[in-house]
Formats: C-alpha cells, structure tokens, sequence
C-alpha cells in the first residue's frame, strides 16, 4: 500500500502517487507524502492533517484519549535535523518559560506565541524528539499541546482585510514569539501565514501562536552551496527575501529576511491580497519576480497612509535598508497602535469547582446557623 501524497500547488491529496493536472508545473507527482486518518505512527493516531509544510507536515493525532499535536518531517535528512534542532530549541525555551511562570493557574491559560513541546513517548524519557519505523523507513516526530483557532492564511481567506489595529497587534505578538531566535542570533528564514495559528478570542482580537521556528540559521550550519542551495528551495518562494535568490550565499541571510517576510504578511493582512501569488505561478516564476525586486501593489488605504503605517510596510519589503529585524518592525507599529491588548481568560475548571465547593460549605454553614436560631426561637416560645 503506497502513502499518500500532498500538492502544495493543487492542495489535494492522492492516495496511489498519481494526480493529473491541466498546469503543467504542477508538482502533484512529486508530492509529500503525508499519512492518512488511522494511520498509527507508534501509540499516536493521526486524526487530521492540518498542515503541510516543505519541511514537515503537522496533524492532530489520538494518544490513547489524550489529543495532540503531531509534526513529522518529511523523509529527508535537511527536514529531518530541522526538527531535532527546533525539538531542542522548543525544550530549552520551554523550560526558561516554566522557570519564570508566576504560578497564576485559576484563570485559563493564556493563548501560547509558540507550542508547548510534550514527550514524544509514552513511557518517561529525555528525548525532545521521537524516531520510529514506519513501512520500513525512519519518521521522526515531535509531539505538542494542541491550541485553538485555525491558521492565518485559512483566516485570511475568510477575512481578506483584516481590521488594521488586529494586524498590528499580530504582527507584534509573531515578532515577540521569534524573540528567542534573536537573542541567539538565528534567523527563521520560512515566516508565512501559514506557519502561524490564530484564535479570535471572546472580544474579537486575534491572539497567533508561531507553530513552526524555521530554519534556525545560526550561521554554523554547512554553508556549502548544495546545502544553502537546498535549504533557500525549501522557503516558501512567494514571502522570501529577494536577496536569497540572487546567488549572493550565506552572506545575504540576516535577520532582516525574516522582517521581509513579516512585512510581507502585515501587507497582505492590510491589503487584503498577497503580495506575490504562491500557488497560480511555478516556484521558479515567483523567485524570478521576487528577484526582480518588483514592489506589490500599494495599499489603497488612506487612513493607514495618514498614520505612516504604509510607510512602515514599505520599509519592511524594501530590497535595502529595510527593517534590521522583526523586533524592529514591530517596535515602528507599536509606536503606532501600542501594545496589544490583555488577554482575559476565563477562569479555568479547577478555579469553579473552588468556587462551586465554598459555595456548598457556605450554604450548608448557613442552613446550620439558621437550624440553630430556630431551636433556640422554638425553644423559647
């Protein structure tokens, strides 16, 4: 029984290998190959594909009763190392955010910027990653908390133009979520509004969380032109920066790709269109006009011009002299819009039946009191 295998150009999935298409760069014959509903990869038993991505594919899966999430690189050995490195970028960030929690556990918990790494086992182990057999060939995976909403770029569908002010406040919130990229000096490199998740809370804002950390290019990677050549193949062409393309080598990756590439998102976020369109258009005709530094459409908002938000924008898609990083960008739209707002969870379900029992003890205490006070009034009358 052959897997079966995703389009990225058609978003279809074929269950035997073979899909026809009329566009004949359609690269549906050489699709990822992706698991089905019920395909079992150990104890974990997918249930949903979500996402596929150059590098992995994530799904919702079934362990034992508990839901997960399940990201599985694809069977190459870039994708794969991709995925260990991030498992264990994700377990050393994951652990600095449980040393700094203020113990806060009566109100839900706030919607995450990144996922919450869990054990890739069942059984108690210190890998951050799982490797296992699957039809005769080693998947690697990592497994990870679930979070509500749906994916930016399925959002924006649904959305086209986005409220500006929601925008800005998602394209701080990414920003802040890659902050650990940049203290430590890497750049994501594959930043698009499908690697990040969304929910529209109770009062309408959108909270993102980031569901993939890239490339993590620290600049200590083999730089050889195949596998700098390999890696630039794998970004997704139509939000990369024009400089990756133009031959220039390791030397044109900085973090100032990744504010292109979130730039990019704000634009499409207030322009209601993508800049550059991914799936009508081969990847080699979208790196060319990439390349070609030609701009996207203005936005035709005069209230944005007026506030310098277009101006922002255009500096972070600049061929040069853009934005040196997200933080950057994101520093010049809160000077703008501010901070976005506090999020204001619910009380959690331990914190209810805290309230429901002292609820019962108080009305049972006062049932007592008035008992007594009637015997006593009973008593002398």
């Amino acid at each position: 029984m052959s897997i079966a295998r995703f389009c990225e150009r058609c978003e279809r999935i074929t269950q035997d290998g073979h899909l026809w298409c009329q566009e004949k760069d359609c690269p549906a014959e050489e699709g990822y190959p992706v698991f089905s509903y019920g395909d079992y990869l150990g104890d974990l038993k997918v249930t949903k594909l979500i996402v596929v991505w150059r590098t992995a594919a994530l799904y919702e899966a079934l362990r034992a009763d508990q839901k997960v999430w399940l990201k599985v690189a694809h069977a190459q050995p870039d994708c794969e190392d991709r995925l260990r490195r991030e498992a264990a970028f994700l377990a050393s960030i994951g652990a600095t955010a449980r040393r700094q929690s203020t113990g806060q556990s009566w109100r839900a918990e706030a919607h995450p910027t990144h996922l919450t790494l869990l054990a890739p086992y069942p059984t108690p182990s210190k890998r951050q990653f799982g490797e296992i057999s699957y039809r005769g060939e080693t998947r690697v995976y990592s497994v990870f908390q679930p979070v509500k909403g749906s994916l930016l770029s399925d959002l924006l569908l649904e959305n086209p133009q986005v409220w500006h002010y929601e925008a800005a406040w998602v394209i701080e919130t990414v920003a802040e979520a890659l902050r650990p990229l940049i203290g430590r000096k890497m750049v994501h490199l594959n930043l698009a509004p499908n690697v990040v998740w969304a929910e529209i809370d109770s009062e309408g804002h959108w909270r993102p969380t980031v569901l993939d950390f890239g490339w993590m290019w620290d600049g200590r990677m083999d730089s050889g032109a195949a596998s700098l050549e390999e890696m630039i193949s794998r970004c997704e062409p139509a939000y990369t920066a024009p400089e990756l393309f133009k031959g220039r080598g390791a030397a044109a990756i900085s973090p100032a790709c990744d504010a292109y590439s979130l730039g990019l998102v704000l634009y499409e976020m207030l322009a209601g269109r993508p800049g550059f369109e991914r799936l009508l258009q081969g990847d080699e005709q979208v790196r060319r006009v990439v390349a070609q530094n030609r701009a996207p459409l203005p936005i035709d908002r005069p209230e944005l011009e007026q506030a310098g938000v277009v101006k922002i924008v255009a500096k972070a898609i600049a061929p040069d002299e853009r934005h040196a990083n997200v933080q950057q960008l994101a520093k010049a739209i809160s000077a703008v819009y501010g901070q976005p707002p506090p999020e204001k969870r619910p009380l959690s379900i331990r914190a209810y039946l805290l309230i429901g029992a002292v609820i019962v003890v108080l009305l049972a205490v006062a049932l007592g009191i008035a008992y007594l006070l009637l015997q006593v009034w009973l008593g002398g009358s």
